[in-house]
Formats: C-alpha cells, sequence, structure tokens
C-alpha cells in the first residue's frame, strides 16, 4: 500500500507563549483525530483548536512598538526587531484546515523548557535514528565542508515511511520555536485508523527515555 506525508516546513514568531495540553513536543489537534470530511460537525472541535492556537500568529497583538511585521520567505529567519506574517503551510484556516478532505492538516511544536544543542559531527548521530536521516545528516556534512547545520531534526514515522523537518533555533527575543505542517495525504487509509510517531533529534535526546522530545498520535478518516 502507497503511503505518504508531505512535510512543509514554516518558520514564525510570536511574542506571546505557547500554550498546550502536553509539555514538550505536541500536536495540534491533540489526541486521537477522527473526522467525517463531508461531515462538518465531526471536525468543528478540530477547526477549533487550530484556529485557537494561531491567533497570535495572525494578529501579532503583543508586538512591541518598535517590531516590524513583515512577510517572510520560507526559510527565512528574522532578528530581534522582526515579526512575521504567518506564510503559506500548504493547508489553511479558509480551507478548514482542509478537513473537508482526505488530507487534514496536523502541527507540530515543541512547549518545553529544555534547550537542546545540534549536532555538531556525524560521530555524534545515536545508533536509534533513522537509516534516512542519518544519511541525509552526513550527505549535509560533506557538501558543507565537514559542517553540520545547526537544527534540530524531527522525524515523523508513518507505517513503514519516515519524513524528516528541521526546527531551528535562533534564541531571538520574542522568538517563538518553528512549527511543522504535516499534511497527511489518507487516501489509501479511508476508514483506518493511522497511528504516527514523531521524535526530535539533538544532542542528549534520548527518546526512549524521554517522553518531553517524542509524541504520538492517530488519525481516523470516516466515510460511508
Amino acid at each position: 500500500m502507497f503511503r505518504y506525508l508531505i512535510v512543509v516546513v514554516t518558520f514564525v514568531t510570536c511574542n506571546s507563549d505557547v500554550t498546550a495540553e502536553k509539555e514538550g513536543l505536541f500536536v495540534i489537534p491533540s489526541g486521537n483525530i477522527k473526522f467525517n470530511p463531508n461531515q462538518k460537525s465531526t471536525y468543528e472541535e478540530e477547526i477549533s483548536s487550530l484556529n485557537q492556537f494561531f491567533i497570535d500568529y495572525y494578529n501579532n497583538a503583543t508586538k512591541a512598538d518598535d517590531t516590524q511585521v513583515i512577510t517572510c520567505p520560507p526559510g527565512f529567519e528574522p532578528n530581534a526587531t522582526q515579526i512575521c506574517i504567518l506564510p503559506e503551510l500548504g493547508c489553511i484556516p479558509e480551507n478548514v484546515w482542509n478537513y473537508n478532505t482526505i488530507a487534514p492538516c496536523i502541527i507540530l511544536s515543541y512547549n518545553g523548557t529544555t534547550k537542546f544543542d545540534p549536532y555538531d559531527d556525524i560521530e555524534e548521530l545515536p545508533s536509534q535514528m533513522p537509516n534516512l536521516l542519518k544519511d541525509i545528516s552526513k550527505e549535509i556534512w560533506y557538501v558543507n565542508n565537514n559542517t553540520m547545520p545547526e537544527v534540530i531534526w524531527v522525524s515523523c514515522t508513518y507505517g513503514r515511511m519516515d519524513y524528516y523537518a528541521p526546527f531551528i533555533d535562533t534564541n531571538l527575543p520574542g522568538y517563538r520555536k518553528p512549527i511543522v505542517a504535516l499534511n497527511l495525504f489518507l487516501c489509501n487509509e479511508i476508514n483506518t485508523t493511522v497511528e504516527i510517531t514523531c521524535n526530535m533529534w539533538a544532542k542528549g535526546i534520548d527518546n526512549e527515555k524521554n517522553p518531553e522530545t517524542s509524541v504520538k498520535f492517530t488519525v481516523t478518516v470516516e466515510k460511508n
């Protein structure tokens, strides 16, 4: 059975604090997601959760007087006096976050106090890291003259497939951790519960011992 995710990485900033039910890596909507794209009443709670999470991203209501609100292209890192207008996620509230389709949008973010350092060398990559992510890291290492990118990796496993995206932390004042938007294309998974596991990868992280850096959730698309 052919299965795939499209991972869209979006970098955003906001001055207010992240709030979530789970400490550490978390998903919005939370819990076990179950909906019928043909029945709006079955996904109203999910839409409400996503809209509430993004209020500050759109309004920028708490920005300082000297903060410049700008449009940020993909990969742009704002400085301490800039806030990004939310860029294209691949799924937007005007389209009810794609919950009227079989491709719902899931948001990953991090709500933890622990600061993790990126890997400096390919020799630091842990044995538990998925092989494909190791290969990607090694390729980046060699292309960049034996230099590792300053990113915290996130991997998501869906069935036997793995998908990767970087969280980038610039530690700038007023900077919110980046979000990762997952578009789940579940055309072959109708009326089937899909379990997805996402892990963070950086120095000092042991996903088997540290629940703060891992999250599991399920998605079920119901159709008659």
